[in-house]
């Protein structure tokens, strides 16, 4: 059961390495940054530390875009809407459960995920202009199925009275595992920050900036964080990370997991072998006797060694088929952990079982040898 767990997670983790996150994850450094309510009370002057932050941040040494945002992928924070497709029912019936980025408008060239269709955020992009919105590929898969969703409109975030709810679809972007490889995406949209609704200044009060270079990211700790304090010096960044570390910390618990049931199933290999080769070998002492009769009588030393592997490999078959059936229940556990591999996946649990009676092949190899070459005379002096 250990080794079929295990097993199950190593093929995992190798396909993990073939899933791509929907964004380039090298050379980005990311850190995030709350704007007290006591300083930032009203929209204007909270958008405004916003641009400016965005604006230094762009303006370090090294950095090819940047971009403050209000979730990164593998971050904490973010916030859900529900999103009522042109076309569906107004009354709540039918709604689209998506997340939420607000973003200046580098966020795609600093994360590198691409625009698939349409166009990304520009600077036009005024809050006194037309209301835009950018969705993720899945979410235009659902909201318009077989259609293209640029030009078409979603309504989100504002009340109606308003007037503002009513938002134009710009772009389609690729697909991001915001909350690891391991996990499919969700359907995701984005808000360009000069067009951010009135409410989500209490919805958001703790921003990402997020910046790409070709240097060593981190040599980019202290000055941006010098950047951020010319601006406010009451202003810290935090969670400082690179979006390295932020992937590696997603894959941590899977790592631990797999190592952990690795090493339990090579400790329980290991004493499988030890058991069975000190059961054979008291079994061929046993029949020490029988042995020599059987040689005696015309057995031969490949006939010998047939009659002590079989002894050997027939409890290893009952308890190979009590572990494979009990690996068949117990993995579904796992199933959440588990990457393009089922829990009941029969390559992995045949390879098992494959190497299960290897070990036991190896350990009974010694034992059955010595049976091969006992000396008949020998044995029948004994008896």
């Amino acid at each position: 059961m250990l080794l079929v767990g295990a097993g199950l997670l190593i093929r995992s983790a190798i396909a993990l390495q073939h899933v791509h996150p929907g964004f380039d994850v090298n050379g980005v450094l990311t850190a995030r940054f709350t704007l007290p309510e006591t300083n930032y009370a009203d929209p204007v002057t909270e958008s405004e530390a916003l641009r400016r932050i965005n604006d230094a941040a762009s303006q370090l040494a090294g950095v090819h875009a940047s971009t403050v945002t209000s979730y990164v992928a593998m971050g904490g924070g973010g916030g859900t809407n529900g999103l009522i497709p042109e076309g569906k029912p107004a009354d709540g019936t039918f709604y689209i459960l998506a997340v939420l980025r607000l973003t200046t408008p580098g966020f795609f060239a600093a994360m590198r995920t691409p625009i698939l269709k349409g166009r990304g955020f520009t600077d036009d992009d005024r809050a006194a202009g037309q209301r835009v919105m950018i969705v993720s590929a899945d979410f235009a898969a659902r909201a318009f199925p077989g259609q293209d969703a640029v030009g078409k409109r979603v309504f989100c975030c504002e009340g109606r009275d308003t007037g503002l709810g009513w938002k134009v679809v710009v772009g389609v972007a690729g697909d991001i595992r915001s909350r690891g490889l391991a996990v499919e995406p969700r359907p995701e949209f984005y808000l360009p920050m000069a067009q951010a609704p009135i409410d989500a200044w209490h919805w958001f009060r703790t921003f990402y900036v997020v910046v790409r270079t070709d240097r060593d990211p981190l040599s980019l700790v202290g000055p941006l964080r010098a950047a951020v304090a010319r601006i406010d010096p009451d202003l810290p960044i935090f969670d400082v990370r690179t979006m390295d570390q932020r992937l590696a910390g997603t894959l941590a618990t899977a790592r631990f997991n797999t190592l952990l049931l690795s090493l339990l199933g090579v400790v329980g290999l290991a004493l499988a072998a030890i058991g069975i080769y000190g059961v054979i070998a008291y079994f061929v002492t046993q029949r020490t006797q029988e042995i020599g009769v059987r040689m005696a009588l015309g057995a031969t030393a490949s006939g010998v060694v047939r009659l002590v592997l079989a002894q050997a490999l027939r409890p290893v078959a009952a308890g190979a088929a009590i572990g494979v059936a009990g690996a068949l229940a117990a993995t579904r556990v796992l199933a959440s952990q588990l990457v393009d591999v089922s829990p009941t996946d029969p390559l992995t649990i045949a390879a098992v079982v494959a190497t299960l009676f290897g070990v036991a092949l190896v350990a009974s190899a010694g034992p059955a040898r010595r049976a091969a070459i006992t000396d008949p005379s020998r044995a029948l002096r004994a008896e």
